[in-house]
């Protein structure tokens, strides 16, 4: 007769590992989607760094643009975070901004920061 621990009947490895499936699932139902809206972010400065050589695109609108997006994405960005200057022949778009991510025990203080340089046409 084979005894407890050989027919596999121990509860406590299947606790452990479901409370650490659980603690994982709430940690990305956190940070996936705010990785998400920085990413769209990201994208959505590259896209106006090259649209910067349309005629009435100045770097006030593009930092409007910017800020309305980053607004739209609930993204803790404020004006005086973002850069939009031109030198020459280049446009360059520098947003820093900080996202508190909340992991139930723990704030993440995370540091972003977008700089794209583009070529004006």
């Amino acid at each position: 007769m084979a005894n407890k621990r050989e027919t596999g009947a121990g509860n406590v490895g299947c606790v452990i590992s479901l409370a650490v499936l659980v603690v994982a699932v709430l940690i990305a139902v956190r940070v996936v989607p705010t990785r998400i809206a920085v990413a769209e972010l990201q994208d959505y400065c590259e896209k106006e760094a090259e649209q910067a050589s349309l005629p009435r695109h100045t770097d006030e609108i593009i930092t409007d643009l910017i800020l309305i997006k980053a607004q739209q994405n609930n993204l803790p960005v404020a004006k005086e975070d973002i850069k939009v200057w031109r030198d020459g022949s280049m446009v360059h778009v520098e947003v820093k901004y900080r996202v508190v991510l909340d992991l139930l025990v723990y704030k993440y203080d995370w540091d972003v920061q977008h700089r794209i340089d583009r070529t004006l046409f």
